[in-house]
């Protein structure tokens, strides 16, 4: 059996720094909020048109109330890995970081650069704010959240284009915040019997 080694997600600290340090280019500090708010691969995110990204809602409806149903949501049809179709729902703060990418793209698509130069930029920034950045841990640190915050193992799964649960189970195993949670849990549980 082969061990697959996955990203550490990041801190809040580590964000704060990120975003610190990226706040003299706001179109990277939006590619960085967009990937932490969709979960999205660099490839798949680099994927979206400008003409698709400048057709959600500006600004994003939201209903406030719980249950609400007067307003849509906005929904992005991604072509993952293996080529399976997942539906991403954006946070009004991914619709924020799009208009932001937007502003400054020209080529036809929401990331103003190829999946190479987002690499290449992430890594500057966090050079800067002293933390190790690439793409793919902003869609681990996605999916620890959700895992943390309780979301059912194969939700999180279907919302990553996994394939099986097995993949997502990683993240899970992954997760010492999770486990110590789990294990707060236990001990809750066991005062009140």
């Amino acid at each position: 059996m082969t061990t697959t080694r996955l990203p550490k997600p990041f801190a809040p600290d580590e964000l704060e720094r990120l975003y610190s340090a990226a706040s003299a280019r706001p179109d990277v500090a939006a590619a960085m909020r967009f990937l932490h708010e969709t979960g999205l691969r660099i490839a798949e995110a680099c994927a979206i048109s400008s003409a698709e990204a400048g057709a959600w809602p500006h600004p994003p409806r939201w209903c406030r109330r719980p249950g609400c149903r007067r307003h849509g949501r906005v929904v992005l049809r991604v072509i993952g890995k293996g080529d399976r179709e997942r539906v991403v729902i954006l946070t009004p703060a991914a619709l924020r970081s799009a208009r932001v990418l937007l502003s400054h793209t020209s080529n036809g698509r929401l990331m103003p650069w190829t999946d190479r130069g987002v690499r290449f930029l992430f890594d500057q920034v966090g050079r800067a704010a002293g933390v190790h950045c690439f793409p793919h841990r902003f869609r681990h640190s996605y999916a620890s959240e959700l895992v943390e915050s309780g979301v059912p193992i194969e939700i999180v799964a279907d919302m990553l284009g996994h394939s099986t649960t097995e993949i997502t189970r990683l993240y899970w195993t992954a997760s010492e915040r999770a486990k110590v949670a789990a294990l707060a849990r236990r001990r809750r549980w066991l005062r009140r019997r």
